[in-house]
């Protein structure tokens, strides 16, 4: 009976739709709020010729055109392995929980579901690209539709960091 069940399982993975990546990337800050596809961010990587919507967008947020292609560009190395193990620990759930308030699955509120979205773009992600991640890959193997970058909390965690450069 066991058996039969992993086979079933097992047809319905194979049969079933795959699911998609992240299509539409939504940046908060305060009671700013603007989208962009991910695609346009992809092009912008792959020729360095920012869309018209994507040039407004670097406006707003005072990002200079070379700043965003290196930082789109910047390839992680991520150990299945390792990167498994660690974000499965209890450490790695605190990091995942602090990180979903920065990067969270758009107008979702359960944080369980926001560290197991991060968890699986980011093992995704590495595993579909030799166990390097960058960010255009990651939204690419993240499990939603709809990604959403809060700007506030990404803005006082690079201050908590910069801080901690300084001890």
């Amino acid at each position: 009976m066991n058996l039969i069940y992993k086979y079933f399982i097992l047809l319905i993975l194979f049969f079933s739709e795959s699911a998609k990546g992240a299509e539409n990337l939504f940046l908060y800050k305060g009671t700013f709020s603007r989208s962009i596809e991910i695609k346009e961010l992809y092009k912008f990587k792959e020729t360095e010729k920012p869309s018209n919507k994507l040039k407004n967008l670097m406006k707003i947020t005072n990002q200079k055109e070379k700043e965003l292609h290196k930082i789109l560009s910047l390839k992680i190395e991520v150990p299945l392995k390792t990167s498994s193990k660690l974000m499965n620990s209890k450490i790695g759930e605190v990091f995942l929980s602090r990180l979903s308030k920065i990067i969270y699955p758009n107008k979702i509120s359960n944080n369980e579901l926001k560290t197991k979205a991060l968890r699986s773009g980011i093992l995704l992600s590495s595993f579909n690209n030799n166990q390097k991640i960058n960010l255009i890959d990651f939204f690419k193997a993240y499990p939603n539709k709809n990604v959403a970058i809060n700007l506030n909390a990404l803005s006082e965690t690079l201050k908590k960091v910069e801080s901690l450069k300084e001890l």
